[in-house]
């Protein structure tokens, strides 16, 4: 076909731009194009001519900052707890201001950063109480430029300080909460999942929307933990059952198995001495096989308040075995709530729905995909059995009527009552209707 007639047909473009919604380049548009036509030659257009159809767009699309505004309107109309605020001459304060502001007044406990001077001043000044550290990983390649500049790689206490880099990097953060985190690899892992949506190339419009759909991905894998985190129970592996069964009801699924191998270690922690205080006790324990390395436990009488001189549930909100040695010891099976931080529970979600109002997209989901399952089971049980099919339907019939009556402004219960909690309500048959050739009193019409 000579190139005067090559055109894309408005079915080829209406497919092209789903398929670059989704992230999909042109190059990769025009080979499923010619599968689907069964060869190159039978795909009446090239890809620059698609690269042209994509840039006649852009120019019919209106000035790119006024496409962006549109867009976001829209999402604002889907989703009305989207934030968003456009200014022309925006800095870091602007920024960590509006961030202050899309969370509700809440500030950051801990920041971690690079070293910008910009970015420190702006956090002084917006979040002056928040603990900020920069990156273990930038102060080490620091130390290396340090070290190669004044030539003092072979001195002895150069080595024997760069041996103990773990300990001085973490020195930095110790008491203050900034859950295990020394370098900024969190933002940078985040920078690469980005990056598989966006490109250098896009727009700012072609920027948003694919920045949207990788926020799509990452609260549909978020929804998939939270279900998974709600439906089902992890194996038992450590001998300390009871306390490890009370992390699994409490913790997240991914902090649970951060606290297993804590559960496990404290297996090898011993209490070598304890002293009575009166209102506290004060135990002193060390790993088996390394005398001469202590550590303090204090904690109350009652054993409700637990702390450690290593700090750890300080810095990362979770009881560490120097602590659970000390549980042990006092026979406690479960973890204390003192120990427990409400940010790694299981209602975290749900406790920052009812302080901030805003139901997230991967709350709702997940409490729908919980009941879908659970009521799945149900069925599944009571269809083999009347009594049992009757017990359930009352009991959802029931439910459906009180929460209509809550939507409708009606808080009170059905007249009927609840089912009594020390057994089942009366079976009852449905409600008979009037039906054709079915009269009012089940007698036949003449």
């Amino acid at each position: 076909m000579l190139p005067g007639h090559w055109r894309m047909s408005e079915a080829d473009i209406e497919q092209m731009n789903d398929m670059r919604k989704g992230g999909i380049g042109v190059s990769q548009i025009h080979d499923f194009m010619a599968s689907l036509a069964v060869g190159y030659h039978n795909v009446p257009y090239t890809t620059r001519e698609m690269h042209n159809v994509n840039a006649k767009q852009r120019r019919e699309g209106g000035l790119d900052a006024e496409s962006c505004l549109r867009y976001l309107r829209e999402c604002k109309i889907n989703d009305p707890a989207l934030y968003y605020k456009e200014v022309v001459d925006e800095t870091y304060v602007w920024l960590l201001q509006q961030l202050q502001i899309s969370m509700k007044g809440k500030a950051p406990v801990s920041i971690i950063t690079d070293d910008d001077r910009q970015m420190k001043s702006a956090i002084e000044q917006v979040f002056p109480e928040a603990h900020h550290r920069l990156c273990a990983w930038y102060i080490l390649r620091k130390w290396f430029e340090m070290v190669e500049k004044f030539g003092i790689a072979d001195k002895r206490w150069v080595q024997d300080m760069y041996e103990r880099r773990h300990s001085w990097a973490t020195a930095h953060i110790r008491e203050k909460f900034f859950a295990e985190f020394r370098t900024t690899s969190r933002c940078e892992g985040l920078h690469a999942v980005i990056s598989r949506y966006v490109k250098s190339r896009y727009s700012y419009t072609e920027f948003l929307r694919h920045f949207h759909r990788c926020l799509m991905f990452v609260r549909a894998k978020e929804v998939e933990a939270d279900f998974e985190c709600a439906k089902s129970d992890p194996v038992m592996t450590i001998n300390l059952k009871q306390l490890e069964r009370s992390a699994a009801e409490n913790y997240t699924r991914a902090i649970f198995y951060l606290f297993v191998p804590i559960l496990d270690r404290a297996c090898a922690i011993r209490v070598v001495d304890s002293e009575d205080n009166g209102s506290y006790f004060i135990y002193t324990v060390s790993r088996y096989g390394t005398p001469g390395k202590d550590w303090r436990v204090v904690a109350t009488s009652d054993t409700r308040e637990v702390r450690c001189t290593c700090m750890r549930m300080e810095c990362f909100g979770v009881p560490y075995e120097h602590i659970i040695a000390v549980l042990v010891l006092n026979n406690v099976h479960e973890i204390l709530r003192s120990l427990i931080l409400p940010r790694w529970t299981k209602d975290a979600k749900l406790v920052a729905v009812q302080s901030m109002g805003v139901i997230w997209d991967s709350v709702q989901l997940t409490q729908h995909w919980c009941l879908m399952d659970w009521y799945r089971k149900v069925c599944k049980i009571a269809c083999h059995s009347t009594e049992k099919f009757q017990f359930a339907r009352d009991i959802t019939m029931l439910m459906l009527k009180h929460f209509k009556n809550e939507d409708a402004g009606d808080t009170s219960f059905p007249p009927e009552g609840p089912p009594t909690e020390g057994g089942r309500g009366p079976a009852r048959n449905p409600p008979r209707r009037n039906t054709k050739g079915n009269g009012a009193h089940g007698g036949k019409k003449t």
